[in-house]
């Protein structure tokens, strides 16, 4: 074969070169633009694409100058519910533009009030999870994520572990504690502002910012507990600050108090051992009980330990850096409440008219919002999660051995830990 001309030349070079890829609609609308100026082979030995290509984005230049510009091709099947779409790319872009957040769930509740509006019923378009991954695909959209750092656990902890074991092995044959007087307690925070770590975005930018109200470290203090037949006690919350509003309507069901620091010292702990562990069914009884909980310094104060023992209460300590094996709230029940509380906190972001501050910042939600948000996450949790939690930390399982679960080796999807501050 005789080489003549050197458009046959370059065509063969290319071809050889095996560079084939993908272009964006905003890099086929550069290449247009240059073919425009130059013929279509000289723009397309330019960017390395053949001339063929180059003269099919030219007939589709009026379809790529209105699409995304992040978008690749036109395959597949076309929007049935094309209105929606358009008003639902514009509101995830006015979203982003103001830095806030946009979670496919917030997307979802839009696209249903979208249709809404203009008047489609629910029978035809219920804006699945199938939906929204084609919509993003159509659109140039993917979800960003943060990763995080597990914590690490201390030298030797497997000795920690079988002496931990075996301690509330002898206490419960001792003992003999119903199901019903052995609880865990743990203190976690909540934040009155929950940014999501992932949101929808444009494909390919650099910089993902996440606007907030300036308030996501402003946090309260949830004590919560739990019992091994798998009842749950009221949540006890501590808002960092002086004293309470006197106007605020707090719903029932929580006990709430302030302090300064935002945190439990050794007379809110007592006054959680008065309040909710000292409540709890069949306390009155003085029956023989157990209550674990973590190494925090103010959990054996000699003020606490008395309380405890005036309760006929054995503290059990967990050691150091365990928490994340041993301690059932951190283990299976702290991950999913945070989830719900992030989950209720994006439903109020993405439906309700926020208020704005003089600067125009969002407001954050109220005291009485927030408590509303815990005592329904906290309902959320099912029983048998609670139960499934001491077993998994080798706290409620039969003495004789027979339904042991490992609490050092995998974790299951509902299992996560974290290192609360």
């Amino acid at each position: 074969m005789v080489v003549t001309t050197l458009k046959q030349l370059w065509y063969l070079e290319y071809m050889d070169s095996k560079r084939l890829r993908s272009f964006m609609a905003g890099e086929k609308l550069k290449v247009i633009l240059e073919a425009e100026k130059i013929e279509n082979w000289a723009a397309g030995r330019k960017y390395s694409v053949p001339e063929s290509c180059v003269q099919d984005w030219r007939q589709k230049k009026e379809k790529l100058s209105s699409c995304n510009i992040n978008r690749r091709a036109f395959r597949g099947k076309h929007a049935q519910f094309l209105q929606v779409e358009v008003a639902l790319a514009d509101y995830i872009q006015d979203r982003r533009q103001l830095g806030y957040a946009v979670s496919t769930e917030m997307i979802q509740m839009k696209a249903c009030d979208i249709a809404k509006e203009r008047g489609i019923p629910i029978t035809q378009f219920k804006a699945s999870c199938g939906w929204i991954t084609v919509f993003m695909r159509r659109n140039g959209l993917s979800i960003r994520c943060r990763t995080t750092i597990s914590q690490s656990l201390p030298d030797k902890y497997e000795e920690k572990l079988l002496a931990f074991q075996k301690y509330i092995i002898q206490l419960r044959q001792q003992k003999m504690y119903l199901m019903g007087q052995i609880g865990n307690a743990d203190q976690t925070p909540v934040y009155f502002e929950n940014p999501s770590n992932t949101t929808v975005n444009a494909v390919g930018d650099k910089s993902v910012p996440v606007r907030t109200g300036g308030r996501e470290k402003q946090r309260c203090t949830v004590m919560l507990t739990i019992l091994a037949d798998g009842k749950k006690l009221p949540p006890y919350i501590i808002f960092k600050r002086k004293t309470l509003p006197k106007n605020e309507k707090f719903p029932p069901g929580i006990i709430i108090q302030a302090q300064q620091k935002g945190w439990m010292d050794n007379d809110l702990v007592i006054d959680w051992l008065k309040c909710v562990w000292q409540s709890r069914p069949g306390s009155l009884l003085k029956m023989p009980n157990m209550l674990v909980m973590d190494s925090f310094h103010g959990h054996f104060t000699e003020g606490v330990k008395k309380r405890l023992k005036d309760g006929k209460t054995d503290q059990v300590i967990i050691p150091g850096g365990m928490t994340s094996l041993l301690q059932p709230l951190d283990v299976c029940i702290n991950w999913p409440f945070k989830a719900h509380v992030l989950r209720m906190y994006t439903e109020w972001a993405a439906t309700v008219v926020h208020n704005t501050t003089p600067t125009g910042k969002m407001k954050a939600p109220t005291l009485a919002q927030m408590c509303a948000w815990i005592i329904a996450d906290w309902k959320l949790i099912p029983e048998d999660l609670a139960v499934k939690s001491f077993k998994k930390c080798s706290i409620s399982n039969s003495i004789d051995g027979s339904d042991d679960v490992s609490s050092s080796g995998e974790s299951e999807s509902s299992s996560k830990s974290e290192n609360d501050d």
